[in-house]
């Protein structure tokens, strides 16, 4: 502050006590001042438009304005101006009031004396200047406060709020009003999460000086779940007494759902993985069983052939012709899974005889089941011909009558009924095998999967696998009734005539939709 030009605005209607003031400033050094003297509050006003001061020494009396109220007015139309209030009586309240309209400082008249003249514009010029510097930090303060995307808060070392802002606000759904002076654990977003305990003891852990963080769930709009970086901050006197707690909260609920994504898309790729190792070792030790087969049957054939009778012969040509047909089956799951991998697999219907069809189907399967084995086939109702598709249905029937001979290891009689019910044809297999556990039913149409009681009974895998999909094509629903030591029976449900086409991609189709009995 230039000591040779400090500015007074002197508001005083009383021209004998105005020129009084002037008078007691000159004895202070008359250059040290530059005084503008105003009668009316207004005309004062508007003089502060117009130029600097650096004080305004106002009385309490002008004809335009009375009491402290001058004070205000004069305040709110030049707030950066200190205000020396000049009052006729040696009042304590007036006094208190007036500072209380944010004046400075007040002198009486009558009692004014150079030095304390002197000393109230020096200190009023100091307080104002410090005020100032106050007000500007608090408003930088508050536009960070209110304006930051975190949450943010101040906690009374017992976690009473104390104030809290706009985001915090938005995030619990609350008003200022209804926060301020409670525990904080008591917003509503808190209130309703399981870590509302966790916020008791971290507030008990920060009163104690400790700094507390962590990530914790709390209840968003809409009672959705929102994901916070949470932390308590003690803030302390220079006694190390912690006196204040700063809540800090940062939402991070799309850090928490890309987490989520990579790990779901980590395991999808090591599921993948699984399956192509398993896929690799499937076809490995699938394909070398028979090929070890027709090795030996052709080496047994060419060095002992003359040694042979016809009937050993023709024994050794048909292990050669079963390891063949092994093979090409397995190849045929193989192909029909790559269609499927690249989305070629689609529903192609034709005019069917199902009786013929079936029968046929069973003749041949018969003819490799063996002596041991007996498969009844029964129809019930007439339907001339339907709309099917007669390669995947050849891939159902196959497959589950097939699992209904190779899980019956000590042989026995094979039941497929054939049956017409409205616009459906219902297809039943049931065999006295080995049955299926109930923990595997739910996973049994999954590729790759076999049921825990197989044993040393040979399998890919992929059988029933396959026999979901291409009923899932058929518009069809497959059921199954099992139990381990009494047998399996599966139900397959087929619309005769389908509305529309569909091709299918390689998923395994969620259990839910096998309506499982």
């Amino acid at each position: 502050m230039n000591d040779t030009s400090i500015r007074i605005l002197l508001v005083e209607d009383s021209p004998s006590d105005a020129k009084l003031l002037q008078q007691t400033l000159s004895r202070l050094g008359g250059e040290r001042w530059r005084v503008s003297h105003f009668e009316r509050l207004g005309d004062a006003i508007d003089a502060c438009s117009n130029k600097g001061f650096d004080i305004a020494l106002l009385d309490l009396s002008l004809p335009d304005s009375e009491g402290v109220n001058t004070v205000a007015e004069f305040h709110a139309a030049a707030p950066d101006i200190p205000i020396v209030v000049l009052t006729g009586f040696d009042n304590e309240e007036i006094a208190l009031q007036s500072v209380a309209k944010r004046a400075q400082d007040y002198l009486v008249k009558g009692q004014i004396t150079p030095q304390l003249l002197g000393r109230a514009i020096r200190y009023a010029i100091e307080r104002g200047q410090v005020l100032k510097k106050m007000e500007e930090s608090e408003r930088r303060f508050r536009g960070i406060f209110e304006q930051t995307f975190q949450l943010m808060g101040l906690l009374s070392p017992e976690g009473i709020i104390l104030e809290i802002n706009k985001t915090t606000l938005d995030i619990c759904g609350v008003e200022l009003e209804a926060c301020v002076g409670k525990p904080f654990w008591e917003l509503p977003r808190w209130n309703c999460c399981e870590a509302r305990e966790w916020l008791k003891t971290a507030v008990a852990k920060a009163a104690d000086g400790e700094f507390v963080r962590q990530e914790q769930q709390v209840c968003g709009k809409d009672d959705t779940e929102v994901w916070m970086d949470f932390s308590l901050k003690p803030l302390k006197d220079n006694t190390e007494k912690v006196v204040l707690l700063i809540v800090e909260g940062r939402d991070i609920s799309d850090r928490k759902r890309a987490e989520a994504e990579i790990r779901n898309a980590w395991e999808t790729e090591r599921e993948l993985n699984d399956l192509k190792s398993k896929f690799v070792s499937m076809v490995s030790h699938e394909f070398r069983n028979p090929m070890t087969v027709i090795r030996t049957a052709v080496e047994i054939l060419e060095t002992y052939n003359n040694e042979l009778s016809e009937r050993q012969k023709g024994k050794y040509f048909g292990q050669i012709q079963s390891a063949l047909r092994q093979m090409l089956q397995l190849l045929d799951e193989v192909l029909l899974l790559g269609r499927s991998d690249a989305g070629k697999l689609e529903y192609e219907p034709t005019t069917l005889d199902l009786e013929t069809f079936c029968n046929e189907l069973v003749q041949t399967l018969q003819q490799s089941a063996g002596e041991n084995y007996q498969i009844n086939f029964s129809i019930q109702g007439e339907q001339p011909s339907v709309e099917m598709d007669e390669s995947l249905l050849r891939h159902i029937l196959t497959n589950l009558l097939s699992n209904a001979i190779k899980y019956s290891p000590q042989g026995g009689a094979i039941q497929f009924e054939l049956a017409y019910q409205e616009n459906n044809a219902n297809f039943r297999i049931q065999d006295s095998g080995i049955g299926i556990p109930l923990k595997d039913q739910q996973r049994l149409f999954e590729t790759f999967h076999r049921a825990s009681n197989v044993g040393r009974i040979q399998g890919t895998g992929l059988g029933l696998s396959i026999v979901k999909k291409c009923v899932d094509l058929h518009q069809g629903q497959i059921r199954l009734e099992s139990e381990v030591g009494v047998g399996t029976t599966f139900t397959v449900t087929l619309p005769l005539n389908p509305n529309n086409t569909l091709s299918l991609e390689l998923t395994d189709a969620p259990w839910n939709s096998q309506k499982l009995a």
